[in-house]
C-alpha cells in the first residue's frame, strides 16, 4: 500500500510538473508569436526607399536593427523549438493527443513566422543597397554633368565678337566646332542621366520621386 501510495505521489508531481511546463511553454510561445508578427507586419509595410543616398543608407542601417533583433530572440527561439519537441516526444504523438498536436502547429507558426522574417530583411536589404547604388551614379553623374555644363556655358560667354579678318574668323570657326562636338558629348552625356533618374525615379518611393523630377529641370536651361 505504501508503495502504491509513494507512485501515486509520484506520478502526481509528475503531472504537476508537465502542466506547469506546458503554461510556461505556451505563455513563452505566444509571447514570441506576437513579437515575430508585429516584426513580420512592420516588414511587410516597409517605408518607401528615398532617392537619396544618405538616406538610403539610414534604411539599410535601421534593416539591419532587425537582424540584430532578430539573433537577441535566436535562444529563446532555440529553446522554445527544443522544448515543444520534447513535450510533443513525450506524448502520444501529435495525430492522438489534442496537446501535441497543439505544440506541434505553434512551432509550425513560429518556425515559419521566423524564416519569413530572415526572407523579408535580405530581400528588404538587397533592394536598398541596389538602389543606393543607382542613386550613387545618378547623383555624381548629375553633379559633374551640371558643372561640365556651367563651364561650357560660361566658356560660351567669354567668346569674342566674330572678327573681320579672316584668319580670326577661321579661327572662330575652328573653336565654334569644337564647341559643337563638346555640346554633342554633353547631350549623351545628359541622356545618360536621364536614363538613370528614370531608374530611380521607377525605384524610389512617391515620396522622392519629385526630388528626383526636379533635377531634370536644369536640362531646360542647356541650349547653346
Amino acid at each position: 500500500y505504501s508503495q502504491i501510495k509513494e507512485d501515486v505521489k509520484k506520478r502526481a508531481v509528475a503531472l504537476d510538473e508537465a502542466i506547469s511546463q506546458s503554461a510556461q511553454f505556451h505563455d513563452k510561445i505566444d509571447q514570441i508569436l506576437e513579437s515575430l508578427e508585429r516584426v513580420v507586419e512592420r516588414l511587410r509595410q516597409p517605408p518607401s526607399i528615398s532617392a537619396e543616398v544618405e538616406k538610403i543608407k539610414e534604411q539599410v542601417s535601421e534593416n539591419k536593427n532587425v537582424a540584430v533583433d532578430m539573433e537577441k530572440l535566436q535562444p529563446l527561439y532555440e529553446t522554445l523549438r527544443q522544448r515543444g519537441e520534447e513535450m510533443i516526444a513525450r506524448s502520444q504523438g501529435t495525430d492522438k493527443d489534442i496537446s501535441a498536436k497543439a505544440v506541434q502547429d505553434k512551432l509550425d507558426q513560429m518556425v515559419f513566422i521566423w524564416e519569413n522574417i530572415h526572407t523579408l530583411v535580405e530581400e528588404r536589404e538587397a533592394k536598398l543597397l541596389d538602389v543606393m547604388e543607382l542613386a550613387e551614379k545618378f547623383w555624381c553623374d548629375h553633379m559633374s554633368l551640371v558643372v561640365t555644363i556651367k563651364d561650357t556655358q560660361d566658356f560660351i560667354r567669354d567668346l569674342e565678337d566674330p572678327g573681320i579678318d579672316p584668319s580670326v574668323v577661321k579661327q572662330q570657326q575652328e573653336a565654334a566646332e569644337v564647341i559643337r562636338e563638346e555640346i554633342d558629348g554633353l547631350q549623351e552625356e545628359l541622356d545618360m542621366v536621364i536614363n538613370l533618374g528614370s531608374e530611380l525615379i521607377a525605384a524610389c518611393g512617391e515620396p522622392d520621386k519629385p526630388i528626383v523630377k526636379k533635377r531634370f529641370s536644369f536640362t531646360s536651361l542647356t541650349s547653346f
